[in-house]
């Protein structure tokens, strides 16, 4: 359907808070600005003829901040974006590419009446990088012709770290279109190079993890949840120059 058939007056139930909005453009600009100052510093040495410093050493470090820059910036795109509205007979989607870490989700702007809903599904997805686990959330909208609509994810889930800002809106989607709320269980995804890297998520119609699997997960989780992020960036950073 499209969306200039929408109700004009629409309730909006959800976009990203203002703080974590806030602290990805701040992590965007720090990033930026890093990665000019390192290229910068790079290309001196290179012209001074200091090769091993300037080739080996600043130069691919500006590379792996420039690749930690585009994805923090699309992260942020995700946030900004992210927009649901309800209206009483539809839902209104505007949804971001960006708007997981992992999945790769097509941008979407929508308006679906209710009666086409059949369920909203969640699920727990467990990402394991160099050692140390981290969780999300992800949710999905399933329509009555079978299409699968990702939605959300809420991110780095039992850790202080954790936010869970979608949980209360894909319960209220759920309501108002008088649909299940399913809850798929576990799986376990591809986390690659901290997360960033190489991460790939299980395919929407992956078989849950046993019980055992899912509490072997769950002890690395609360492992790694317990250790200050810098401690998490240092040792991830490590493991990987020592098994190279």
């Amino acid at each position: 359907m499209d969306r200039a058939s929408s109700d004009a007056a629409t309730t909006v139930i959800f976009r990203t808070p203002l703080g974590p909005r806030l602290i990805s453009l701040f992590a965007v600009a720090a990033l930026a600005a890093t990665g000019a100052l390192t290229t910068a510093l790079a290309v001196v040495l290179l012209v001074n003829r200091q090769w091993v410093l300037g080739a080996l050493v600043v130069a691919p470090m500006a590379c792996f901040i420039a690749g930690l820059t585009g994805y923090v910036w699309r992260d942020l795109r995700g946030k900004w974006g992210l927009r649901v509205s309800m209206t009483e007979r539809s839902l209104i989607l505007d949804l971001p590419g960006g708007r997981s870490l992992i999945h790769r989700p097509p941008e979407r702007h929508v308006e679906i009446p209710y009666a086409e809903i059949a369920a909203i599904e969640a699920r727990l997805e467990a990402y394991g990088s160099l050692g140390l686990e981290m969780m999300q959330r992800a949710y999905v909208l399933h329509r009555r012709n079978g299409e699968l609509i990702f939605l959300c994810e809420d991110r780095a889930i039992a850790t202080p770290y954790a936010g869970a800002p979608f949980a209360p809106v894909a319960a209220a989607i759920a309501e108002r279109a008088d649909v299940p709320l399913r809850d798929l269980g576990m799986v376990e995804g591809r986390g690659g190079f901290l997360g960033v890297w190489g991460a790939r998520a299980a395919d929407w119609a992956a078989t849950p993890l046993t019980l055992a699997q899912q509490l072997r997960i769950w002890r690395a989780v609360a492992i790694t949840g317990a250790l200050p992020i810098p401690v998490i960036v240092i040792a991830m950073l490590l493991r990987g120059l020592l098994s190279g």
